[in-house]
């Protein structure tokens, strides 16, 4: 499959636009929880914003309470459905919506899954305000600041992990499957409770998140780790619930399917 600019930039947004509505459609499941009296309650979040310069603090003091931060999330939810259908010009409000929940939330909701979120909408925020991602030359240096970032969140982690002698022994990812804050399936957790098999399993994702910059090397080479990176996120999903995973990081496959190709075909 050849993935043009185009093809890629549409598959890249109508991911994004899927993952962004997901993560709306959970705050307002969760909203019991950041409610008044909730345990992110803004009257009690609000006072380490006092250290924040005066704009800011007046700038969240409108969005960032219980009503208006309603309001915002549901805005949130219909921009990413259109953003989906092709309507680049809400890129900059799925931009602000998505660092306000950071925000709110006091950095992330739910870690990397909105790190990568924001870089990526960051990304078609700037190319829409650049003329759109539909020129050539801005298009390019979206979808590539999307696959830099993508390669880079594999390999950095790989790096930590890799320093770690609890993740090189397995303890690690043993401890993970033990965990009752993850709920593993007891299944999984009998199929990891030998030494060997944990070490084993850790190492393929050491291997897995250090090799991953291969995939400029070749597109099909591209394809299969990042058919191993939808496996293994999926997989996460699967054992430990992390379900942003794999829509923030699908968003941004299309844009490195895009960049190894053009890698290759500059060769």
């Amino acid at each position: 499959m050849s993935w043009t600019l185009e093809l890629a930039t549409r598959w890249s947004e109508r991911l994004l636009a899927l993952s962004v509505f997901l993560q709306a459609i959970e705050l307002l499941l969760a909203r019991r929880a950041w409610v008044d009296d909730g345990v992110w309650s803004w009257p009690i979040l609000k006072r380490e914003h006092e250290v924040l310069p005066s704009p800011l603090r007046w700038l969240f003091s409108l969005v960032l309470p219980e009503r208006p931060f309603l309001g915002l999330v549901l805005l949130e939810a219909a921009a990413a459905l259109a953003f989906g259908l092709g309507v680049g010009a809400v890129a900059p409000f799925l931009l602000f919506a998505e660092v306000a929940v950071c925000v709110r939330f006091r950095g992330t909701f739910n870690g990397g899954s909105d790190t990568l979120t924001v870089l990526t909408t960051l990304s078609f925020a700037f190319a829409w305000l650049l003329g759109g991602a539909e020129h050539p030359l801005v298009g390019k240096a979206c979808l590539g600041y999307i696959a830099v970032q993508l390669t880079l969140s594999y390999f950095i982690a790989g790096l930590a992990k890799l320093k770690e002698a609890d993740w090189r022994s397995g303890a690690a990812l043993r401890g993970f499957v033990r965990s009752r804050q993850y709920g593993a399936p007891p299944f999984v957790r009998r199929l990891l409770d030998g030494e060997r098999r944990c070490q084993l399993l850790s190492w393929c994702v050491l291997l897995f998140e250090c090799g991953f910059p291969l995939a400029w090397l070749d597109p099909r080479l591209c394809t299969a780790l990042i058919a191993l990176g939808l496996a293994f996120h999926l997989g996460n999903w699967l054992v430990f619930g992390l379900n942003r995973f794999v829509f923030a990081w699908a968003a941004a496959y299309p844009a490195l399917l895009f960049g190894s190709q053009l890698v290759a075909s500059a060769r």
